[in-house]
C-alpha cells in the first residue's frame, strides 16, 4: 500500500487499484480506478500542479495518468523503467518510489531496488537522465519546496533475499539547468 497527498485529495494504492479520497469526506473513496497494471502497485504520487498521478510497480513499470484541463492532450501511458539486458530480457526491479518536480512540469524521478534514480520527462516520454547508482536500493525520494534539491535514501528495503545490506544513507543533490552536484549527508548505524 501507498498514499500520496496533492491539495485535499488523498491518493491511495491497493493492489492494482488507486482509490481518491476527498480528505474533507474520507469514509469512502470518491474515484477509485484500475491500474492496467496486471502486478502489484509498489508506489503512488500525486502530481503537484495536475490532477493526475503516476504509479509505480514491482516488475519494474511506470504508468502515468494527467489529466490537462485546458487542452484535450490528456497524458496517459505505461513503460519500464530498465533497458533491455544483453539477453533481451527486461530486469524486474521494484520502481519504490517517484517523486514529480514541483517547478518542472512533467519531470520526476524514480528510485528502483536496484539502487538506480531515473529523471524523466512525461510530455516526450523520454529519460532525462540517471544518477549513478547508490549502495542499496532506493527507498524515498524527496524534492524541496523549489525543486532544487532532490533528497535520496539509500536503504535495505527487504524486498529480496539477496540485497547486500549496508548502512542506510540520505544523498543531496543540486539539480540545476547544467549540472547535478552531489553530497552525503549521513548515515544512520543499526541498532
Amino acid at each position: 500500500m501507498s498514499m500520496s497527498l496533492s491539495g485535499l485529495d488523498m491518493m491511495v494504492a491497493i493492489g492494482s487499484s488507486i482509490y481518491v479520497y476527498d480528505l474533507r469526506n474520507p469514509e469512502k473513496p470518491i474515484q477509485s480506478k484500475d491500474s492496467h497494471m496486471d502486478v502489484k502497485i509498489v508506489c503512488v504520487s500525486s502530481i503537484p500542479y495536475a490532477k493526475g498521478f503516476a504509479v509505480g510497480s514491482i516488475d519494474g513499470r511506470v504508468a502515468l495518468e494527467i489529466s490537462c484541463p485546458s487542452s484535450s492532450d490528456d497524458i496517459r501511458y505505461m513503460f519500464r523503467c530498465h533497458p533491455k539486458s544483453t539477453d533481451k530480457r527486461y530486469h524486474l526491479e521494484s520502481v519504490n518510489d517517484i517523486v514529480f518536480n514541483p517547478l518542472m512540469y512533467g519531470a520526476f524521478v524514480t528510485g528502483d531496488n536496484d539502487g538506480y534514480v531515473t529523471a524523466w520527462d512525461a510530455k516526450s516520454k523520454k529519460r532525462l537522465f540517471q544518477l549513478p547508482r547508490y549502495p542499496n536500493s532506493v527507498a524515498s525520494l524527496s524534492y524541496n519546496h523549489r525543486g532544487q534539491l532532490l533528497a535520496v535514501a539509500s536503504s535495505y528495503t527487504y524486498q529480496e533475499a539477496n540485497e547486500i545490506e549496508e548502512l542506510p544513507q540520505v544523498f543531496v543533490h543540486e539539480v540545476g539547468n547544467d549540472n547535478m552536484k552531489s553530497v552525503s549527508v549521513g548515515s544512520s548505524s543499526r541498532n
